[in-house]
């Protein structure tokens, strides 16, 4: 029986060869190696990529046809060879060692490398090469692998148990499409994910339509890279003529691509540029951490051209590897993406304005390779059962053959996986990681998980439980979560939350839940109840960690409070893609509260105790009676041009490159013994910028005004998120620095407006010596009108990145062009 149960386990591998193709190994004509050689049926975009190993696999047609195959710095060698229907042949190409020619030019000192006149023959050409394509489709193979080499024992007390080796391993298969300028549509036909049989790659097409023509190339990091035939290639680079070669009654030339200075934003290597053309042949470039990378040393990218339709040259294979290590963890990966069966539409346009297109086309009539309809907001499309091809399926199709070390990964996580699905595996798993530390107690936090059945609960930790504020006095506050998951998912959650005031001896608790709804249109309901204490300004400006120290260690009591018994419920849905609404009913008894401690480690004469009334420049008395309020709020975000993709058990959103509009209305009922009657509008705007090399931006602007305040208490008000302590909250985009608490709060018309400028590494990476540390430089600026007010304007600068994690910002204020106040603020984040 078992002899018969491997017989199956090994029998399709006896078929994977009876296609019609080539296999064979890429080497040197010395022996050694050559992985990630391109390997293509000449004439075509019918391509492959050897492993790693250099093994290889060219799936072609019966027939007669030239193999070529190329490794960068080797000659392209070419084989013809005759294959009958189902007949699969084998042959390891020896690529000898490119022998480059170099014109007898005698480079004195002074003189220019001929590598610039290339260079600049390229620049001039960039800009078509960048639109030559109006639009392509290809099938498009993505394989992914991260492997973990090294990783600390434990972080923050909390033991890791993430075991060495490959942690991710996936292939996609899809078929994508493009129009300029920047349309795409992608449906994934095929998805592998080792260990997970269930599972979706997250390989993604798009992610990798890298233009090496663009003047900045964005490899999703926080700078653009200036590319090496950049308009201002010339301020970065420099470059040297390694040499040249013939291929096909082409010249080749080699070009060595060498930076100008250590932290510029751009790569190094070698590019190939054909002559008289003046289009890439192959670039081989990489960036180092210094250029600003995050969380990786140095990435690597490889990119092959060759010809597809009108001798068009196109994309055969990219490959991008990177080695990182950041808190003890040290790995390598790397994507590999090979394209074939291209459908190009030539940009006719940019054929006529370069005086190119009768030479190219003649009377050729201009046809549209895709409808209109080809491409909507759903960008990547995975098809039911993409994920459940056979193991023979993928044999047939894989056009970069496995490795040993990638298909022992698959085979041994594929045969555990069974096990690691087990209810006693995951008991035994439960049990080990449901152990009670001191890390976890007093640090991060405890979680106990029962996997088999995806319920949870935890509990904070001791560290965060316990706050202090001059109304209640030292206050421990307990919110211990419970949550169920489907297959990953939260499904719902309830948390009820409990804080007793030592000094005010009062206690005070709430319950509350979420309940999701699996579908596409991120449906959410919650609901909650009890009794509680709220900040006036309910979106938290001062948060309790920050109130606690700035009232223990300077003796100031910023954050004001009010207790309020409550119910509310609120609804979350997608109404149509791009437009999220979002409403909440809320019916509450509010209560005012005043100081009972006057606790401070601060020395006397630093003790600055204000009433739990805020101070506001329009209410002269901000305290109140007892009130019920009966309040509806309703939020429209509206996100342009929105994205998405859809696998079948999801759907994920992506940012838009439009800005984003929020409105948002809120009402007063005078009903059901309410005592508030009033009508709020505002309407808000972000958005985010990259600005090339110079940095990225970000940028807030709201306004608004009650059109109805006949009954509302100072809670009501619109309030403004200020600061005087010097604790900064990184990340939150509305917010003042120097503004004092509610002075400003207002029921008049108001208008806000906030942008930060991030320069990344734009500045500092000029100065020796600091240019070391990896600091970035950022800028911003605050304003605020209201009736009241006037005019309130704050400019900042500071530094970021500072040991990786801390930014501090210096900031002045002027109120109606008179000098407001100044001063440093401290923050935390990444």
């Amino acid at each position: 029986m078992r002899t018969f149960v491997f017989f199956l386990t090994i029998l399709p591998s006896f078929f994977i060869y009876s296609q019609t193709g080539i296999k064979g190994v890429t080497k040197s004509n010395t022996g050694e190696i050559l992985p990630f050689s391109t390997v293509y049926v000449k004439g075509t975009t019918n391509g492959t990529t050897s492993n790693s190993e250099g093994e290889f696999f060219l799936k072609t047609s019966a027939g007669t046809h030239t193999i070529v195959a190329q490794h960068v710095g080797y000659k392209v060698y070419e084989k013809e060879v005759k294959l009958a229907e189902g007949q699969s042949i084998r042959f390891d190409f020896l690529l000898q060692e490119q022998a480059l020619q170099l014109q007898e030019v005698v480079v004195t000192a002074g003189d220019e490398d001929p590598a610039y006149r290339v260079i600049r023959e390229a620049i001039k050409k960039r800009k078509f090469y960048q639109n030559e394509v109006s639009a392509f489709k290809t099938d498009a193979y993505l394989k992914g692998l991260f492997r973990l080499n090294e990783k600390p024992d434990k972080i923050l007390g909390q033991k890791i148990t993430v075991d060495t080796g490959i942690l991710y391993l996936s292939e996609s298969v899809s078929k994508f499409s493009f129009e300029l300028p920047d349309k795409v549509s992608e449906r994934m036909i095929s998805s592998k994910v080792s260990g997970n049989e269930q599972g979706f790659s997250f390989n993604k097409a798009s992610d990798f339509n890298i233009n090496a023509y663009d003047k900045f190339i964005d490899l999703d990091m926080e700078r653009e890279f200036v590319s090496p035939i950049s308009p201002q290639a010339f301020l970065f680079y420099d470059f040297e003529l390694l040499g040249f070669f013939e291929e096909n009654g082409k010249l080749i030339n080699k070009i060595k691509v060498i930076p100008k200075r250590s932290t510029d934003p751009v790569f190094e290597g070698v590019i190939y540029i054909v002559e008289d053309e003046w289009r890439f042949h192959t670039i081989d470039l990489f960036v180092t951490k210094a250029r600003g990378l995050e969380f990786i040393d140095s990435l690597k990218v490889n990119q092959v051209f060759a010809p597809a339709e009108h001798d068009i040259w196109m994309p055969l294979s990219q490959k991008f590897s990177f080695v990182f290590g950041a808190f003890g963890f040290k790995g390598s990966g790397y994507y590999i993406g090979v394209y074939s069966n291209y459908e190009v539409e030539p940009n006719y346009q940019a054929y006529r304005d370069a005086g190119l297109y009768e030479q190219k086309f003649g009377e050729k009539e201009d046809k549209d390779l895709f409808k209109k309809e080809d491409f909507t907001a759903e960008v990547l499309v995975v098809e039911e059962g993409s994920n459940e091809r056979d193991t023979t399926y993928w044999k047939n199709i894989r056009p970069v053959p496995l490795t040993e070390i990638e298909l022992k990964d698959y085979q041994v996580k594929d045969s555990i996986r069974l096990v690691k699905e087990s209810v006693p595996y995951k008991d035994s798993v439960d049990n080990e990681t449901n152990k009670l530390t001191l890390g976890n107690i007093f640090l991060s936090g405890y979680t106990h998980s029962n996997s088999v059945e995806e319920k949870y609960w935890s509990l904070p930790a001791v560290i965060s439980i316990f706050q202090y504020n001059t109304v209640e006095g030292f206050v421990p506050e307990i919110q211990p979560t419970i949550w169920k998951q489907v297959d990953g998912q939260t499904k719902y959650w309830i948390r009820p939350s409990v804080r007793y005031g030592f000094s005010n001896e009062r206690f005070n608790a709430k319950l509350e839940g979420s309940y999701r709804k699996l579908d596409n249109k991120f449906t959410r309901f919650y609901a909650g109840g009890g009794r509680y204490i709220s900040q006036f300004d309910e979106s938290e400006s001062i948060s309790p960690f920050i109130n606690s120290y700035v009232t223990l260690v300077n003796g100031e009591n910023f954050m004001k409070i009010f207790e309020k018994s409550f119910g509310y419920f609120r609804f979350q849905q997608e109404i149509k893609n791009g437009i999220l609404f979002n409403t909440k009913l809320e019916y509450a008894s509010r209560d005012t509260l005043t100081n009972t401690s006057d606790f401070t480690w601060a020395s006397e004469d630093k003790i600055n105790f204000t009433s739990n009334q805020p101070t506001n420049l329009e209410l002269a008395e901000t305290g109140f009676a007892r009130n019920q309020a009966l309040i509806l709020e309703a939020t429209f975000r509206f996100r342009f041009k929105q994205t998405y993709a859809t696998r079948p058990d999801r759907k994920f959103v992506y940012r838009s490159k439009y800005p984003e509009v929020f409105l948002t209305y809120k009402k007063g009922i005078e009903t059901l013994g309410s005592d508030v009657n009033f009508d709020f509008l505002e309407v808000r705007v972000t958005d985010d910028m990259r600005l090339g090399l110079v940095g990225t931006s970000t940028y807030a602007v709201a306004g608004g005004a009650f059109l109805n305040d006949d009954a509302l208490t100072f809670v009501d008000f619109r309030h403004f998120a200020g600061n005087q302590t010097s604790l900064s909250q990184v990340g939150k985009t509305m917010k003042f620095e120097l503004l004092p608490f509610y002075q400003f709060s207002t029921t008049k018309p108001f208008f806000e407006a906030h942008y930060e400028h991030h320069f990344n590494e734009f500045i500092f990476n000029k100065i020796p010596w600091v240019k070391k540390l990896n600091l970035q430089a950022v800028a911003s600026a605050n304003y605020l009108t209201t009736e009241t007010v006037g005019n309130y304007v704050e400019l900042g600068a500071g530094v970021e990145h500072i040991f990786k994690f801390m930014r501090v910002d210096y900031y002045w204020a002027f109120q109606n062009s008179n000098f407001f106040g100044s001063g440093f603020r401290i923050g935390v984040g990444f």
